[in-house]
């Protein structure tokens, strides 16, 4: 009856043993062969958005290279193939000497469902291996990107838990106490396992995983960790990615932006006010702006205004920092609660050096001109009322007064020409009136006009023009006014018996324009100001001589509306030279 007893124990024992050998054999292949293909898909999503960043996909060379340095990470066969089973790139092999791979059931899968999968022999590289295929679409381009590894680890599973089982039916007196050892490890393993997990966790390794076998409590709770990594993972890379883009939001903008709290630390910068106010340090974030910036104005106006002005307001600041100059606007930080509470300050800096730049030549301007139009008006004033007084009974004095009042109202009429013609080129973005011409056409139109002036005062003039320089795609009157302007000076600041010589010369599509004279020739404290409106070398002089002051501005505004460029070289005595470079070429 022992015997029976004891042999039916053994029986059971063995019997459980064998049940457990099997079970044991079929959920380590299902989860090795799980986790392979898990592995193996998120390798293949890996690569199929670094496939998808490709600009060009038709390069195989890139996909082969893809292929081998992956390939050469994982330890994993990696091969690209197209929709009629062509190999575009593998890790393991030369992929222009395989085979056509249209046949494979996998890739068949891959190309009708999106993924395919199979377990078979490789001819290629003799081994059994476990395939995934994947279909990626590239710019309208399906291809597929094959993944294999072997699969002989299951084999020695197999083999392993055969030898165990024999080896239990040998020991099976033994059974109990294994099977207690073998339950103990069930149970401390993965909890090692969830130990050291969220230890990698709480130290920001978001890398990690957790392989627990166990369908229980305790794989339910492996299963929340690894919700919880996912979630926190996903959550940092919104966050990282919310940050990178307001940086880049901040770096874009034209103006710079500052945000401080409510002890004036600094908590947000742009680039732009780091360049702005020449901020040296390497730390900034956390700094007191008082000690950043230093400005003595900017810091009152934080320190008086941070708390005073009321919600939804603005306070501005206008200041002077080395040689720009800021404007500063200063607005609440609210948090989001019912009582809108502040919590700290905004501050946006404009910078508007051109604005007062352009601001003071507007003032500039209006003043010389006022005070051009004011000389003459005087001036003709001056001699009507003389004669209204009696003068206009004596005839010579009656005829003098007239000359010179004739001289005053040509002056004012070339002054206001000068003017609206100035005014009109700054206001032209591009010039529709521009067609083809004959280059010595125009310069001798420029001759007939200032023929006259140029005898008069006994100036010799004469041209040159490369032969390769023949016709020109210009508008005709812009170029004649600018010529003119450059010829009339050579004229009005030359010594009598002097020359002025005009040379064309192409480079390639570009047009030089030499105009050259040996006149008085500029101080160099004068050059750097030659082109500013009204400004004069010689005031008097040029007064006499019937210029306007606004010729040379002119020219540079028209050398400007042709995206052209303009030099001057002089020298007291000896003569100017002005040198212009258009692309009218053709």
């Amino acid at each position: 009856m022992q015997r029976k007893i004891m042999t039916g124990y053994l029986v059971m024992i063995l019997f459980c043993a064998f049940i457990i050998g099997i079970f044991s054999y079929h959920v380590a292949q299902k989860h090795y062969i799980s986790e392979v293909e898990n592995r193996l898909l998120s390798i293949g999503s890996i690569i199929k958005q670094k496939v998808i960043s490709l600009e060009d996909i038709y390069d195989h060379n890139n996909l082969n290279q893809i292929a081998l340095d992956y390939g050469d990470i994982t330890d994993i066969r990696i091969t690209f193939i197209d929709a009629k089973g062509n190999v575009l790139g593998d890790s393991m092999a030369d992929y222009m000497t395989l085979k056509n791979h249209s046949d494979r059931p996998e890739i068949i899968q891959a190309f009708r469902e999106g993924q395919g999968e199979s377990t078979r022999y490789s001819d290629s590289i003799k081994r059994y291996l476990k395939y995934i295929a994947i279909k990626i679409r590239h710019n309208q381009v399906p291809i597929v990107v094959r993944l294999s590894i072997p699969i002989d680890d299951i084999h020695v599973i197999r083999n392993e838990l055969i030898s165990f089982i024999a080896a239990g039916v040998l020991v099976a007196i033994l059974a109990a106490g294994v099977l207690g050892v073998q339950f103990a490890n069930k149970i401390t393993r993965p909890i090692n396992q969830l130990t050291t997990f969220s230890k990698d966790i709480a130290k920001g390794n978001f890398k990690g995983t957790v392989e627990i076998e166990a369908n229980n409590e305790i794989g339910a709770l492996a299963q929340s960790f690894m919700d919880m990594k996912t979630q926190l993972d996903k959550t940092i890379t919104e966050l990282w990615e919310k940050n990178v883009e307001m940086k880049a939001i901040l770096d874009s903008m034209i103006g710079g932006l500052i945000a401080v709290d409510n002890d004036n630390r600094i908590i947000r910068i742009s680039n732009t006010a780091i360049e702005m106010f020449g901020i040296k340090k390497k730390k900034i974030i956390g700094e007191n702006i008082l000690l950043v910036i230093r400005s003595h104005r900017f810091n009152q106006f934080l320190r008086e205004n941070r708390d005073s002005f009321p919600l939804g307001n603005q306070q501005v600041l206008d200041i002077q920092y080395e040689n720009k100059f800021y404007k500063i606007y200063l607005s609440r930080i609210e948090g989001k609660s019912p009582a809108n509470k502040k919590i700290g300050t905004l501050i946006i800096i404009q910078d508007v050096t051109n604005i007062r730049k352009l601001e003071q030549m507007r003032s500039e301007f209006v003043s010389n001109v006022s005070h051009e139009l004011k000389t003459p008006l005087t001036s003709i004033k001056g001699f009507i009322d003389t004669l209204k007084g009696g003068a206009i009974h004596d005839k010579e004095v009656a005829e003098r007064f007239l000359d010179i009042i004739d001289i005053e109202a040509e002056r004012l009429s070339n002054l206001i020409g000068d003017i609206l013609e100035l005014s009109e080129i700054e206001t032209m973005s591009q010039d529709e009136h521009m067609d083809d011409y004959n280059l010595e056409s125009i310069i001798t139109e420029v001759f007939d006009i200032i023929h006259h002036s140029a005898v008069k005062k006994n100036i010799h003039i004469h041209y040159e023009i490369d032969e390769a320089l023949s016709r020109v795609y210009v508008n005709k009157d812009k170029l004649k006014q600018m010529l003119i302007n450059l010829i009339d000076n050579g004229i009005k600041y030359n010594n009598a018996g002097g020359a002025v010589k005009i040379l064309c010369r192409r480079r390639h599509d570009i047009v030089e324009f030499h105009v050259r004279d040996d006149g008085i020739g500029i101080a160099p404290e004068h050059i750097s100001r030659l082109f500013e409106r009204f400004y004069r070398v010689d005031k008097g002089r040029s007064r006499n001589q019937g210029g306007t002051g606004l010729g040379l501005s002119i020219v540079k505004h028209i050398v400007n509306l042709y995206d052209g460029q303009i030099q001057v070289k002089s020298e007291v005595g000896k003569g100017t030279e002005f040198i212009i470079r258009l692309p009218i070429a053709i």
